[in-house]
């Protein structure tokens, strides 16, 4: 990044690392790059973003007219999902109707004063937008962020004066901010799924400004975001070798979770024991990304089996296990149960003994099946997140609550999320906070046409958790969502 001393110094006329001439001692050896170029006194200071969040350049950028097409902004921006946020001055040199323009591909906001002038914040091939205001002579602040999704990038902005004549706006009238504030990224919307390829049953985990998920199956592959949005495969896993020892099968992994127990990161999963039945595993590392130390033996079995584990701290600080016992596989009822752990989360505490909390109801929507759980605690009460019914179309997400961590807990009256046009089978949820609310990270298909689930898997999705005012949750609209939605995190559209 270039330094910010050097847009200041330079309408100074001086170079970073120069004394300045008024003895105040502003200037110094230690600010900034003593190497970088001077930026021109006339712009407006233009920060770039890779994948929307992540600066990568902080320049001085004499005019708003781009056309990148398929070509990268500025070095390390990469040719899609990148943002800018350009701040600084515009001067005014008459009063009078002054009208603005943006062509941009894709979405654009732009602020004069404290006014919102356009705003365009969506994908979008190029479109042209205009809009009159009244100005006085002078100068006044100015403000504009882009977002590029995929395809050309293009932003260009212009103004036509009083009397009709119209041009890019110049250099001239440009006077980058030299403040050195390091504003939020750009925020651009969202639309789900926010992968195309499938991840059932994610698991996420918010650890210094990063989302962690891992989804079920083969060694458990650890992928982070900023943003819960976009999401990067790394190179680390909760399984390293492939399975732990005790597994009859590499190939049976389930439902994976990260979380923060003490110090340490915990792993909780699901695999199959020397017997073949489902048992619930732990591995142990010093941070998100591991390397990962998989227990030498099951943390919990079950003769029927035992799943879908989960973890939750109180605020007096005991900890829990919660899981599902798999009683469908033999025709019996599916009661989801919590046990308090020990203090490092890697085996039970001393005296400690199972608690059911919920199991299903076959006269409601989760017929044969509760399971997949995530206990949350919001304003005094606590709130047990769960899946219902089989994994198909028919899969939906409930929720239950208690006054007490332990119970006794009561349903809501039917399911808080379901399906819709687009989607089908909703469930298997994790619940984290990000920017200034909860959201909902789950699993759904898409609708073949008919109800039914569509090619392709289930992918992640991601939808805001509102909190009514008669206490319960509520999930998006009830269904997945299908609409541009506001991003997580960053600079939202305001």
């Amino acid at each position: 990044m270039r330094p910010l001393c050097a847009v200041l110094f330079a309408m100074l006329g001086l170079a970073c690392g120069e004394d300045d001439p008024s003895g105040s001692g502003s200037g110094s050896d230690d600010i900034g790059d003593p190497d970088a170029a001077p930026q021109p006194a006339h712009g407006l200071r233009g920060v770039y973003y890779k994948l929307n969040y992540e600066p990568v350049a902080d320049q001085v950028d004499p005019q708003i007219d781009f056309a990148w097409g398929d070509e990268e902004p500025v070095a390390g921006a990469g040719t899609d999902r990148f943002a800018i946020r350009w701040t600084g001055e515009l001067e005014v040199p008459r009063d009078g109707t002054w009208s603005f323009a943006l062509d941009a591909d894709d979405g654009v906001r732009l602020w004069i004063g404290a006014d919102r002038v356009i705003g365009s914040w969506r994908p979008q091939n190029l479109i042209t937008e205009w809009k009159q205001i009244e100005l006085a002579a002078g100068r006044v602040p100015i403000e504009l962020t882009y977002f590029e999704e995929t395809g050309p990038a293009h932003v260009t902005l212009r103004w036509r004066d009083p009397d009709g004549a119209e041009e890019v706006i110049p250099t001239e009238r440009l006077w980058p901010d030299t403040s050195g504030v390091d504003n939020p990224s750009p925020a651009p919307p969202f639309q789900n799924p926010v992968m195309q390829s499938g991840c059932a049953d994610p698991g996420v985990l918010a650890v210094d400004d990063w989302f962690y998920m891992v989804c079920t199956g083969g060694r458990f592959r650890i992928k982070r975001s900023r943003d819960l949005v976009i999401w990067q495969e790394t190179d680390s896993y909760i399984l390293p070798d492939g399975g732990p020892s005790w597994s009859a099968s590499g190939d049976y992994h389930w439902a994976p979770e990260l979380h923060r127990v003490g110090d340490r990161i915990v792993a909780y999963f699901t695999a199959a024991d020397g017997n073949g039945q489902r048992a619930i595993g732990a591995a142990v590392a010093d941070s998100p990304l591991g390397h990962y130390t998989v227990g030498s033996a099951p943390l919990l079995t079950n003769s029927i089996g035992v799943i879908d584990p989960s973890f939750f701290r109180d605020d007096d600080g005991k900890q829990y296990l919660l899981w599902k016992l798999a009683g469908n596989s033999v025709g019996q009822p599916t009661p989801i149960y919590l046990r308090e752990l020990r203090a490092d989360g890697l085996g039970f505490a001393s005296g400690s003994s199972a608690i059911e909390l919920i199991r299903n109801d076959p006269s409601t929507f989760e017929g044969a099946v509760t399971e997949a759980p995530w206990l949350v605690e919001h304003e005094g009460r606590y709130y047990l997140f769960y899946s219902g019914n089989y994994i198909n179309e028919d899969y939906r997400v409930g929720v239950a609550r208690a006054s007490s961590v332990k119970g006794p807990y009561t349903k809501h009256s039917g399911p808080i999320l379901g399906n819709n046009s687009t989607w089908v089978g909703p469930g298997h949820g994790a619940v984290t906070h990000a920017g200034d609310h909860d959201y909902f990270v789950y699993h759904a298909w898409h609708n073949d046409g008919s109800g039914g689930t569509g090619a392709g898997g289930r992918v992640p999705m991601v939808d805001r958790i509102t909190w009514k005012s008669d206490g319960w949750p509520a999930i998006g609209d009830g269904s997945p969502g299908n609409s541009l939605w506001e991003r997580p995190t960053g600079d939202p559209d305001d």
